[in-house]
């Protein structure tokens, strides 16, 4: 079935991709209209149904494919080819950055999902989260070089510090652009204020 749906034209399978994508960022699982999806989308509700059997099958597809997109656009870009944390994280934000432009409800979607609190998908959600959880800190986090940390203090202490700082940045960038146009946004500034956080972060937490 889902084997039909990635053979349509892209056209029509990112329209309804990014249409299921944004409703069920906006309203939630529950409150999520199969309704809303095919009428953004352009399609028929048996054509919907001709590819997923339920909104709950709709649902658990974007959750994999959100995770290929992200890890295939995103995590396997950042390798391990430094050890150098800060230098991940600014590899990081440029391809983030390039993915947004690329699937504009795609992060919204990844940031709802934490949030989801239906009771009928409880269970799988929190696995398929703690699987791209898993693969984004191993990408991130993995083969760090801990020579360029701070001797004075744990290097675990300042790694934790460097990744709760960068990920409430990267919150706050989100709600930032959410309401912008991809035109609005200003990638080049973007990434110049955060190169500035991380020279910072560079001055207090590394040796010199």
């Amino acid at each position: 079935m889902h084997e039909n749906f990635v053979g349509l034209k892209a056209e029509k399978r990112d329209a309804i991709i990014n249409a299921a994508l944004a409703e069920f960022a906006a309203k939630g699982y529950d409150l999520a209209s199969t309704n809303e999806i095919v009428r953004t989308a352009g399609i028929s509700k048996g054509a919907l149904f001709h590819y997923f059997a339920s909104k709950r099958e709709l649902f658990f597809f974007l959750c994999d494919y959100v995770y290929e997109v992200v890890n295939r656009e995103f995590y396997e870009q950042i390798g391990h080819c430094e050890g150098d944390l800060l230098t991940r994280y600014a590899r990081a934000a440029r391809l983030k950055g390039s993915v947004y432009l690329r699937y504009p409800p795609l992060f919204e979607f990844v940031k709802k999902l934490a949030q989801e609190k239906s009771a009928e998908i409880a269970g799988e959600l929190a696995q398929k989260l703690s699987r791209i959880t898993e693969a984004g800190y191993s990408h991130l986090l993995g083969n760090l070089d801990e020579s360029l940390f701070r001797q004075d203090v744990p290097m675990s202490k300042l790694r934790d510090l460097i990744v709760w700082a960068l990920e409430n940045y990267g919150y706050r960038t989100m709600e930032l652009v959410q309401d912008q146009s991809l035109e609005e946004i200003d990638m080049e500034a973007l990434n110049a204020d955060f190169d500035e956080y991380l020279d910072v972060l560079r001055k207090c937490f590394y040796q010199h």
